[in-house]
């Protein structure tokens, strides 16, 4: 590949498409994607490197290696799962590139360790239990929470996209919440966290050399219940002047206190009756399209800050301060019943109200697809991302737009041959 400058993307995950397009865009740099064989933004690569699903990590370290190595110029390396952030710093490292210090990054794939930093430092969180996922007795795990209040929100301490985050709302419903979400942490920790009860939000920053702005924040639309599933955003989070710096200042904070000095980060707060208190650090851009919104709504490229930060370019952080939200911008995801996707209706309808210069409609679905229960992010099954003179008139329009398109299923009938299961890598952007 004939490029000035290689960036390496490691794991890119859904949903992530237009931050691609963008750089695959720029002329300045060449583009190299480590991703599922079946993702079908890898046609964007200038480079491809195919992952598949079971390939063990240092096979996937050694691949990307090899990348880095052959690129005889300026390089960087950027990581988007949570998973692969100990592997992306680790990179970083071993080729001299910019970015945080990989027992940074891998401490910060335990929620337990961060929780017991924010808690050292004084960023106000929930209070909370290290719990071990093997205990199966309940008078074991009644004594694991004893001191907390319910309902608790039990989670795995080293999982993500909201896989097993469930809610116990007594002491009754603790069983089922621990089996639930025990099969989602590889490290045999969970946490419980008494249940912060508000409006959820998160800062979305940019920390050069320790310095840290916030960009934007972002209001969110979540299931409550049993599963935990973000169901939309929007920019700018409506928040009154000294609410707004108090959460950007907490965010400051809380990337300190685990030491993340060099990054795009996304972090993620609850607005409780107390005052703002912090749910976990992402050290990662931002996904479900929140950054698209912030480009939307406030002209500001923050996937284009992370690529100048991973190959080592200057980013001015004072212009950043500055940063103007003229309008608003907003997403909803689309979902379904369980059951065989038959049709999906409303889609042209829906497609002639928006702008196709800024706003869009995507589908991650199709006719013939098995649709499971929405406990987690990836069982959404498309969106509609919108723009208004303000974030309310955004939210409305997205909202109203997503009714017009449903997803019309039923269940399989007998004999009916297997079809693609949700989520499918093939339908990530």
């Amino acid at each position: 590949m004939d490029a000035k400058a290689l960036l390496l993307l490691v794991r890119v995950g859904c949903l992530r498409e237009q931050a691609l397009s963008s750089w695959a865009a720029r002329t300045d740099f060449g583009l190299a994607v480590a991703e599922s064989a079946t993702a079908a933004y890898l046609r964007l690569a200038d480079q491809q490197i195919p992952l598949s699903p079971e390939r063990p990590a240092e096979e996937v370290y050694e691949a990307c290696r090899a990348a880095l190595a052959a690129a005889p110029g300026e390089k960087g390396v950027i990581g988007f799962l949570d998973s692969t952030l100990p592997l992306v710093a680790r990179l970083a490292e071993e080729f001299g590139l910019p970015g945080c210090s990989p027992s940074t990054l891998s401490n910060l794939t335990d929620k337990t360790w961060a929780r017991e930093r924010f808690a050292a430092s004084g960023v106000p969180g929930p209070r909370f239990r290290v719990l071990d996922a093997a205990v199966t007795a309940t008078a074991d795990r009644q004594a694991a929470v004893a001191g907390l209040a319910f309902p608790l929100i039990v989670k795995p301490a080293d999982s993500s996209a909201g896989r097993g985050v469930v809610r116990a709302g007594d002491a009754s419903e603790l069983d089922a919440a621990w089996d639930a979400a025990a099969p989602f942490t590889k490290t045999g920790s969970l946490l419980a966290e008494e249940e912060l009860i508000g409006e959820e939000i998160s800062v979305e920053t940019v920390t050069v050399d320790g310095r840290t702005v916030a960009v934007a924040c972002t209001e969110k639309l979540s299931t409550r219940g049993e599963a935990f599933v973000e169901l939309g955003q929007a920019m700018p989070a409506r928040l009154g002047g000294g609410l707004d710096q108090e959460v950007r200042d907490i965010a400051a904070a809380a990337l300190k206190a685990v030491g993340y000095d060099h990054g795009i980060a996304h972090t993620e707060m609850i607005l409780t009756a107390d005052g703002p208190r912090i749910i976990e650090v992402n050290p990662r851009p931002a996904g479900d399209c929140i950054l698209d919104l912030a480009r939307l709504a406030g002209g500001v490229d923050v996937y284009g800050i992370a690529a100048d930060l991973a190959l080592g370019r200057p980013v001015d952080l004072d212009a950043l301060e500055r940063t103007a939200f003229t309008s608003g911008a907003a997403i909803r995801f689309l979902t379904g019943e369980p059951g065989v996707v038959r049709r999906i209706d409303g889609v042209a309808e829906a497609s002639a109200r928006l702008d196709p210069a800024r706003e869009r409609l995507v589908l991650l679905t199709r006719p013939g697809d098995v649709v499971e229960p929405v406990t987690t992010n990836l069982h959404r099954l498309g969106y509609v991302i919108t723009v208004g003179d303000d974030t309310a008139a955004a939210v409305e329009r997205a909202e109203r737009i997503a009714a017009t398109v449903s997803v019309v299923t039923s269940p399989a009938a007998p004999g009916e041959p297997p079809a693609r299961r949700l989520p499918s890598s093939e339908c990530w952007t």
